[in-house]
């Protein structure tokens, strides 16, 4: 079972002017990526080739590793040294999966299809995290593919609602009929190697309470609303002493450290930057996740999990999704409301006083664990990959391009006008 995996990320793209959330995004594809090209390696029922950037951090990471690769020199459609190398390793299968990861890819797989006979291959999209902006959602790209694999509903839902919006009247009217699985859920894993067991708190000892907490400094990552929780907390003297460590980078360093001056509690909080998780949740006795974007990275939630840690966090829509619904969340978390401050200090004060909820919760993470880890989410992906290969030997319907072009690239290319 052939798959040709397609992953164009480009680290140059990370000195935009929203570089942060791009390399957040990146990073992401790139564990996602590696994750599933060694899964299909060392299952042996599938047979990947990745194909990556020259030179890029995921091309040096997968040499590295010793799996089978194909780098190219561009992610466009116009070198025709890509497409010649591409045409020569897909035309040797009779059924093949083109799967993309990231918008980077869309276009190249979209022409890898082109190169195949009609109903000898599908073409799948994967995004983990962002979805494609709108226009992009409704290009020839997308719909060219029979599975997009979505890692939220967030993803999912807006792919849905770009689809059911009136096209312009110079655009091709997207189909109104969706097939039920053509937009799986595939939620993203986080590598698990690392994570020690954390060791107990014990007042008597004097040693601080301490809270970790993940992508501090991203979008909506709730850091100013752990500034005040802490504030409502601080001067409580019934309390051991505790300290709050914000892990991550991004642009909104200073902000958070000027709320917490305004607040008073800056001597309680250490901005860390990126650090390997790993070592700092072992000195951590509670994990928080308290922020509310759809677009959360999973280490931001899976980190505490991981690490052995009770876990506060939100009740946001993507964190409930992850827990498995809003029973299945509070049995393995501490839940409180969004954007509410009181909730959130007065669940850290619980977990502050309370051994019993510690070790509950710290029981549950660890149960949850393997589920929240790269190999998890790759064998999952595996089950669908071969599912989808076997409908396609069977002869079942997938869609294809009107013309398919097996020709070689330089002469196809000629004719190739979007």
């Amino acid at each position: 079972m052939r798959i040709l995996l397609l992953s164009l990320q480009d680290e140059n793209q990370d000195a935009a002017p929203d570089g942060s959330t791009r390399a957040r995004v990146r990073r992401l594809e790139e564990e996602q990526t590696l994750a599933l090209v060694r899964a299909m390696r060392d299952g042996g029922r599938l047979a990947p080739l990745l194909v990556c950037l020259k030179g890029s951090r995921l091309h040096e990471r997968a040499r590295a590793l010793n799996l089978p690769l194909l780098a190219v020199s561009g992610t466009g459609t116009g070198n025709p040294l890509t497409l010649l190398r591409l045409w020569n390793r897909q035309r040797r299968h009779k059924k093949l999966l083109i799967q993309t990861v990231g918008e980077e890819a869309l276009a190249l797989g979209r022409r890898v299809l082109r190169m195949r006979p009609s109903g000898s291959a599908l073409l799948a999209h994967a995004f983990f995290l962002r979805p494609p902006a709108p226009e992009r959602c409704k290009s020839k790209e997308m719909r060219a593919a029979r599975y997009i694999l979505c890692g939220s509903k967030h993803v999912q839902n807006r792919i849905l609602a770009a689809w059911e919006q009136a096209p312009d009247a110079a655009a091709p009217v997207v189909p109104p009929i969706v097939p039920a699985d053509a937009l799986p859920l595939l939620p993203p894993g986080i590598c698990l190697e690392g994570f020690d067991p954390p060791s107990p708190f014990r007042e008597e000892e004097g040693r601080h309470f301490i809270f970790g907490m993940g992508e501090s400094l991203a979008p909506r990552s709730g850091a100013q609303l752990v500034a005040r929780a802490m504030a409502a907390i601080w001067q409580r003297d019934d309390l051991p002493p505790w300290e709050v460590r914000m892990l991550g980078g991004g642009p909104r360093f200073q902000e958070v450290l000027e709320e917490a001056a305004a607040l008073g509690v800056e001597s309680r909080l250490c901005l860390l930057n990126e650090q390997y998780a790993p070592d700092v949740l072992r000195n951590c006795h509670a994990w928080l996740a308290p922020g509310s974007s759809p677009e959360e990275a999973p280490e931001t939630l899976w980190s505490g999990f991981a690490a052995g840690l009770p876990v506060i966090c939100s009740r946001s829509g993507l964190h409930l999704e992850r827990l498995g619904g809003p029973d299945q969340a509070q049995n393995a978390a501490l839940t409180v409301e969004e954007n509410d401050p009181q909730a959130l200090a007065k669940a850290m004060i619980e977990i502050m006083q309370d051994a019993g909820p510690r070790h509950r919760l710290a029981q549950c993470g660890r149960a949850l664990a393997p589920s929240t880890g790269l190999q998890h989410m790759a064998d999952q992906a595996c089950a669908l990959f071969e599912a989808w290969l076997r409908a396609l030997g069977t002869g079942a319907p997938a869609p294809a391009e009107k013309t398919p072009d097996t020709r070689e690239p330089a002469a196809a290319q000629r004719d190739e006008s979007s």
